[in-house]
């Protein structure tokens, strides 16, 4: 006797060798990690910003950085507390708010970490826009050429990150006024 779709799973089987009792017990498994797999995400949207709320990848490290990065990144680069409540600097420091109150920058927030990391994103391009108007000669050949491109690539890779710690562009400062509602 064949079963065809019984409780809505779309299992079929006969019940004469075990068929479907097999694949039954083996969607159930598959249902009860999926309901396991959706509680843990719900309870990590409500977990300190401390960790990694939401990502349920393992290679994503506590410092907000893949395994394997060789670039610091943004997080934890401001840490004092003139750095919660800054003015903003650079392209943004003419910014002000519709309601008329000061504009406050907390450098130390998740938020503006990732509109550093916008800003250095938009400086790479700007640097990697320059890299391809130089052009390249060698006595040598071009024997090399994929590894020097490769260690070139990290070098402007490290050079926007530079950059965009030091030099003040503002970018990442107008992002934030922006993303935080404070326009």
């Amino acid at each position: 006797m064949a079963v065809s779709g019984i409780g809505g799973t779309g299992i079929t089987g006969t019940l004469s060798d075990g068929s479907y009792m097999v694949n039954s017990a083996r969607d159930n498994l598959k249902h009860d990690e999926f309901k396991r797999l959706v509680e843990d995400a719900r309870k990590n949207l409500d977990a300190p910003k401390t960790s990694v709320g939401g990502v349920s990848s393992s290679q994503i490290a506590r410092n907000h950085r893949l395994n394997g990065d060789y670039t610091q990144g943004f997080y934890g680069t401001f840490t004092s507390e003139k750095d919660r409540t800054a003015s903003p600097r650079g392209f943004a420091a003419n910014s002000a708010s519709s309601s008329g109150k000061k504009i406050v920058i907390d450098r130390t927030s998740d938020l503006y970490a990732q509109s550093m990391e916008m800003e250095n994103y938009m400086v790479k391009m700007m640097l990697s826009s320059m890299r391809n108007t130089i052009q390249h000669t060698s006595l040598s050949g071009d024997g090399n050429d994929y590894a020097r491109n490769m260690y070139e690539d990290m070098m402007y890779d490290n050079l926007a990150e530079s950059l965009t710690k030091n030099s003040g562009f503002g970018i990442a400062d107008q992002i934030y006024i922006e993303l935080s509602g404070q326009r």
